[in-house]
């Protein structure tokens, strides 16, 4: 039975660790987004929230790197904000989320063909999710024209070289497809 509950949380905990993140995008449809060549960020410094967890210089470096070195590798050049074809920002926000998994096993084995089987039903728990928005952002007007959030389990931030690898997966595949078309 314990070995059982064990491999349930185990099985959970590796999930969490290699979960990829979920992302959704929505785009204004009507807008011709081959005219972009040139982009800025819409702030100078990440506006506060007031939380700790998200108002993180540390985050914040890491998350415009990333976005910064996506772009570019597409063609896109950063300039001053006045020069700007598009802008950009981003959000980041953490939810607490329930889960479950269910948990069995089988035990092979047993003279003239008999078998046992045993199943431990569903185990339930409680995770937190992050997501980071990313928001292209028309100058003229300061309104959306790309919009792209991705989710994923958070881990204990601890490693500050696994912070930046998960920031920078996290760009690139929110980024993955803009410009829409491409």
């Amino acid at each position: 039975m314990r070995r059982a509950f064990f491999l349930g949380w185990a099985s959970i905990a590796w999930l969490a660790g290699c979960s990829s993140v979920s992302v959704v995008r929505d785009y204004d449809a009507s807008f011709d987004f081959s005219s972009l060549q040139t982009f800025a960020w819409q702030h100078a410094d990440q506006p506060r929230t007031g939380n700790p967890r998200t108002d993180n210089d540390l985050i914040d470096e890491r998350v415009r790197d990333a976005v910064n070195a996506e772009l570019t590798a597409k063609g896109f050049r950063l300039v001053d904000r006045a020069a700007a074809d598009f802008l950009l920002a981003y959000f980041i926000e953490y939810r607490q989320r329930i889960g479950g998994s269910s948990v069995s096993f089988g035990i092979g084995g047993g003279s003239y063909g008999r078998y046992g089987g045993a199943s431990y039903g569903t185990n339930v728990s409680d995770y937190e999710e992050g997501a980071l928005t990313i928001d292209i952002i028309n100058p003229a007007d300061e309104k959306n024209y790309w919009r792209g959030v991705g989710r994923r389990t958070t881990y204990d931030r601890g490693n500050p070289e696994k912070t930046t690898k998960v920031v920078n997966a996290a760009v690139a595949d929110i980024l993955k497809k803009f410009p829409p078309g491409k």
